[in-house]
């Protein structure tokens, strides 16, 4: 191993670094490898290794960018305690979980283009882009009139709000060294975790105030605010990375991989359409499964095809997965945010339907999953960033997971308060850290002219993540309730008191007091049926994590 390789990795594995050209982000510049090497010369220059992290630009840009990831993953569950309400004013329960997956499955879909798109036409302007795409769609969930425009709606936020996350860390990675960008990254993943912790809070206490419209209408002046911050203090853009003569000279419409992004769009909204209808609309043996699954993988094959033989830049370079880190990493965000959207949404459910409890005290009670999940994202910064190391600290938050997966599977009719919370709270503490670390890993992988993509690759999988989540979650739990309550309701009204309780969780207050034992207990049943699958999932983490290679973490953008 040279003695490149040996400054930036710290197993036996060469790191992509070691072939690849090495980027100047600060100046705009490409070192060659030997002034690659000279930059990693064990003494180097004092002032070349920490530039200042303190300046009131880099904190006002900072901020301009993470209050629209923190509203991006408000608006993903903010609607868990809006459903209830909008169930009922619209009388479509078994068509409403559509209002969450509709966004999910936008911003999964997005977020892998937003990287190569940023390299090409600039952050600032895709920047400003997301967030008034995202105001636009929140104000057409405010004032809709149906189920539909509202599904609409969401789909128009959702391509902003793929956008504001996914860029919001793109620009990061060019404005902090790597060391620094740990603890940076882990006070981001805190605000990403209290949009999506808070947003129930948020929205059962504006439905119960002024009315679930305005829990949409409310995010609209802040995220106008955000834009017109982002146009006036982000004063530059990284440097297009050029590939190739032709490229440079090229009209920058012609760099973009239409064909590869439209065939990985469709691709990625069939698949994720469905996984929704199957068992929860439709049997998964129904004509629609087939044809969005078979399409599918007629576009997946496609834009695989398009990626590797056709495409001059690629929207995804698919030979970064062939790096077990990247693999590694990618799949973990994939497996991480289904657990997390399990808790997010089937959590206040049991809340509600099972404890009995308001929308606004649910969402309170998840509170502890925000704690959590700040306290494992800010100590994994500070961690990495003293150490330089991310392995160890990757899998213990893995371990953490599982235990709080097999918790929260523990909840019954009578588990105590203190039980509730604090089995939420370790839920939240193993995904703060493995949410933190895994970005830092992939990026410390990879060249720094791929860390754009590769950090929008990250967030695609968190994005299909979160949507197979939910629509595997409310497949499991819709199935499991159906069956339960066959079993359980008896006598006349039977077909009535199904109807009833599987159109609107408000019904299970109001049907005759015979029935609500039965009723209630087919919802903690079919509440287990989620989470057992929550703790299979998490016992995957392990095994994604342990493909992780440990690289060096620099205190320099010279790599």
């Amino acid at each position: 191993m040279s003695s490149l390789e040996a400054d930036n990795v710290y197993t036996d594995d060469i790191p992509l670094l070691a072939d690849a050209e090495i980027i100047n982000v600060d100046k705009g510049i490409t070192l060659d490898r030997e002034a690659a090497a000279e930059l990693n010369d064990p003494s180097p220059d004092p002032e070349s290794i920490e530039p200042s992290m303190h300046s009131s630009s880099v904190t006002i840009i900072f901020i301009s960018l993470y209050i629209g990831v923190f509203l991006s993953a408000l608006d993903g569950t903010v609607v868990a305690t809006l459903l209830a309400h909008i169930s009922s004013e619209f009388r479509e329960f078994r068509s409403v979980s559509w209002i969450a997956t509709a966004y999910l499955i936008t911003v999964a879909a997005c977020q892998p283009l937003y990287g190569k798109l940023s390299d090409i036409l600039g952050r600032k302007k895709l920047l400003i882009f997301s967030n008034v795409l995202f105001a636009i769609g929140c104000f057409f969930c405010g004032i809709s009139k149906n189920l539909w425009f509202l599904v609409f709606g969401r789909i128009v936020a959702g391509v902003g709000g793929a956008g504001l996350t996914s860029l919001s860390s793109i620009t990061l990675n060019d404005l902090v060294p790597l060391r620094q960008r740990s603890l940076l990254q882990g006070i981001g993943s805190v605000l990403y975790n209290a949009g999506a912790s808070l947003g129930g809070v948020f929205g059962g206490f504006v439905t119960e105030t002024i009315g679930w419209r305005w829990a949409f209408l409310l995010q609209v002046p802040f995220v106008i605010v955000s834009a017109v911050a982002i146009h006036y203090n982000l004063k530059s853009k990284p440097t297009p990375i050029e590939r190739d003569s032709a490229s440079e000279t090229a009209d920058k419409l012609s760099r973009i991989d239409f064909a590869g992004s439209i065939t990985l769009v469709l691709c990625l909204v069939l698949y994720l359409v469905g996984m929704s209808i199957g068992g929860n609309f439709v049997a998964w043996a129904s004509w629609p499964v087939f044809f969005t699954f078979f399409f599918g993988t007629v576009c997946l094959a496609a834009f695989i095809y398009i990626e590797l033989y056709v495409a001059r830049e690629p929207v995804i370079p698919l030979e970064l997965l062939k790096d077990r880190s990247v693999f590694g990493a990618s799949f973990t965000n994939w497996l991480i945010m289904m657990v997390n959207y399990a808790q997010l949404f089937y959590v206040p459910i049991y809340f509600i339907a099972i404890r009995g409890i308001s929308p606004t005290q649910a969402g309170s009670n998840m509170i502890p999953n925000f704690i959590g999940s700040a306290v494992g994202a800010i100590l994994s910064g500070t961690v990495m960033r003293t150490t330089g190391r991310y392995w160890w600290m990757t899998m213990g938050s893995a371990i953490v997971l599982v235990i709080g997966s097999i918790l929260i599977n523990s909840y019954s009719l009578t588990t105590p308060k203190w039980a509730l919370v604090s089995y939420i709270m370790i839920g939240g503490l193993g995904f703060g850290g493995l949410l933190n670390c895994t970005l830092i890993a992939m990026v410390a992988a990879v060249p720094p002219e791929m860390q754009a993509v590769t950090t929008a690759i990250q967030y695609g999988f968190r994005g299909t993540g979160s949507t197979v989540g939910v629509a595997i979650a409310s497949a499991i739990f819709q199935n499991v309730l159906g069956k339960k309550l066959d079993l359980y309701i008896t006598g006349e009204d039977k077909e009535d008191i199904i109807t009833r309780v599987t159109d609107s969780i408000e019904e299970i207050s109001l049907i005759p007091i015979e029935y609500k034992a039965d009723v209630v207990q087919a919802y903690l049943d079919a509440f287990h049926g989620v989470f057992y699958f929550a703790i299979f999932l998490s016992a995957l983490v392990i095994v994604t994590c342990g493909m992780m290679r440990e690289y060096v973490l620099h205190k320099s953008f010279d790599r």
